[in-house]
């Protein structure tokens, strides 16, 4: 699409029931995504420093994302969580909002554009009551009326306004979502399909546009003019090259004390490393690890914390080798030399036994997990049928992107690790968001069957209902889970957790999942990831949360 230049300026009842679930075709429109490229919507760049602009603010950060390019500022963003983290919640808002300004414990939802809700009786219907006075980017108020708005827009294929790109990104969430409806201009309330106490936590992901921008550009134009209620004002975005937000002024939570945030995506870690020692960045996500003591030395700050996050392979459970073949999926995780990867990546990350990281609510104490044990891998590679050199398997990567590490030299330690109990392995670079849309397609799909096991990199625990895609049988719209996975109970587990308002009790139903997972080698359990993150010194009041997200309007920039 050709690109659009624009100025952004700064600020100065009725009910819908959900449609029949969205079919096949709706899912796989996400390759229809380029149409949502973004254009240079500004007037300017960024300033040659970090330093502050003048005014009240708190100068201007320039941060070098791993993503493989701008994330789209869609609702939701693309590019995985790192969208989510840079775009998402600086440009947008949601009904709830995770503590992200403080680092002891995982982040909750707490109150955003709702200031707070209340469940029935029955524990179906929530009633958010909404915060006053709230107006989006281009003026117009932000009410019942705009939140019913962007339901219909994610969840009614009959809509006008339906983004059949987007929605889909949506359906994790909004799967046990019914109906809703606007009460009155302050009240908006959502209705369940059964009892699901997980509903506070799944709509901090759903941020809300301006219908007035939507219903004027349309969905196809909206990213080049990306309009929400948050903290930060996209004043210029050109696709694949740099995206700036700008402090909103009237923002309901206060004006953020940064006067810009700038965004520039730079796949390669070294690129990163680069960018952050030249000056160029403030900010590099997860640059080359074996830099960090250099890094250290020259002043830099060096943030490394536990959070839910790692490096979890699924196999291809649709087809041989690994469908009913609980001996080769066993196999190979005791092949895993997870002290040798964490050895390899400079300890930025650790070996993980089980999905979660010790410490997590949903951690089994009294499950031993996965660890190396070559001997018993090439005991159990015989017990699955297999003589040491007959079998070779394709494993798909992400050659970067949001969470996935250092993907080409861990890839290249796995390989021989596997290659040390006679297994082949042959390696298959893709592009990050080819991976998504694996997920989004299945494996099942004949583009994607020759695929036998895949790099995938998930939020681990941050949100329970994280779990569903990867745990269980079915994807929303009644679609086979996207790598095949099917353990008996799984299912059974997750619905007693979900349908619990006792978190004691939901994490008790969430540990008995994990421990079919366990004993049934669902997934390659391989590494914990410690969400390294490095700054200038000049980055101040940055709090690293126990989560992929980061709350931007507590920083600011010294000097």
């Amino acid at each position: 699409m050709p690109s659009a230049e624009r100025r952004v300026p700064l600020p100065a009842a009725r009910r819908r029931r959900r449609s029949l679930l969205v079919p096949l075709v709706l899912l796989l429109a996400l390759l229809a995504a380029s149409c949502a490229s973004g254009g240079d919507s500004g007037n300017g760049a960024a300033g040659a420093s970090g330093t502050s602009g003048g005014g009240e603010g708190g100068g201007v950060l320039r941060i070098a994302m791993s993503a493989g390019n701008v994330p789209f500022p869609s609702t939701p963003p693309n590019e995985g969580y790192e969208g989510y983290r840079f775009v998402g919640n600086n440009i947008y808002d949601a009904l709830t909002r995770f503590d992200l300004d403080q680092a002891e414990t995982i982040p909750t939802a707490q109150p955003s554009l709702a200031e707070s809700w209340e469940v029935s009786e029955d524990q179906l219907t929530w009633t958010f009551h909404l915060r006053e006075g709230v107006t989006f980017h281009d003026g117009t108020p932000f009410d019942a009326e705009a939140a019913v708005f962007q339901f219909d827009r994610i969840n009614d294929p009959d809509f006008e306004h339906y983004d059949a790109i987007n929605a889909p990104r949506y359906g994790n969430y909004m799967r046990f979502v019914e109906s809703w409806e606007a009460v009155d201009p302050q009240t908006f309330t959502v209705t369940t399909s059964e009892p699901y106490a997980w509903l506070a936590e799944d709509l901090a992901h759903v941020f809300f546009p301006s219908p007035t921008v939507v219903q004027e550009v349309g969905n196809d134009a909206y990213n080049q003019h990306a309009t929400g209620t948050g903290p930060f004002v996209m004043t210029r975005y050109v696709d694949g090259e740099v995206m700036e937000l700008t402090a909103n002024e009237d923002y309901w939570g206060g004006r953020p004390l940064l006067d810009q945030i700038v965004l520039y995506p730079k796949p390669e870690p070294a690129a990163r490393l680069s960018a952050l020692q030249s000056g160029e960045v403030d900010w590099a996500e997860v640059p080359a690890p074996d830099a960090i003591e250099q890094l250290e030395a020259e002043g830099f700050a060096v943030h490394l914390g536990k959070y839910p996050h790692g490096i979890m392979p699924r196999f291809n459970m649709f087809r041989e080798p690994f469908a009913d073949n609980l001996a080769l999926r066993q196999a190979l995780n005791y092949a895993l030399d997870r002290e040798g990867i964490a050895a390899l990546i400079n300890d930025v990350g650790y070996p993980a036994s089980q999905f979660v990281y010790e410490g997590h609510p949903d951690f089994v104490d009294d499950h031993p997990g996965y660890s190396y044990d070559p001997e018993r891998a090439r005991e159990l590679l015989a017990e699955a049928g297999y003589e040491p050199g007959e079998l070779e398997l394709t494993m798909a990567y992400p050659t970067g992107g949001s969470g996935n590490m250092f993907p080409g030299p861990m890839m290249e330690k796995l390989q021989a690790d596997f290659e040390a109990i006679g297994v082949g392995v042959e390696l298959m670079p893709l592009e990050w968001n080819t991976i998504i849309t694996i997920l989004y397609e299945g494996m099942d799909q004949p583009a994607w069957s020759d695929i036998d096991i895949m790099f995938i990199s998930p939020a681990a625990g941050q949100v329970s209902s994280g779990y569903g895609s990867a745990f269980l049988c079915e994807r929303p719209g009644g679609l086979p889970n996207a790598t095949g996975n099917c353990t008996p109970g799984v299912d059974e587990a997750y619905a007693a957790a979900m349908a619990s308002f006792d978190p004691e009790e939901s994490h008790a139903h969430l540990r008995d999942m994990m421990r079919l997972a366990l004993d049934d080698a669902m997934f390659l359990y391989w590494v914990h990831d410690l969400n390294l993150r490095v700054m200038s010194p000049e980055v101040q009041g940055y709090v690293h949360a126990q989560s992929w997200w980061t709350d931007f309007t507590i920083i600011s920039m010294e000097g």
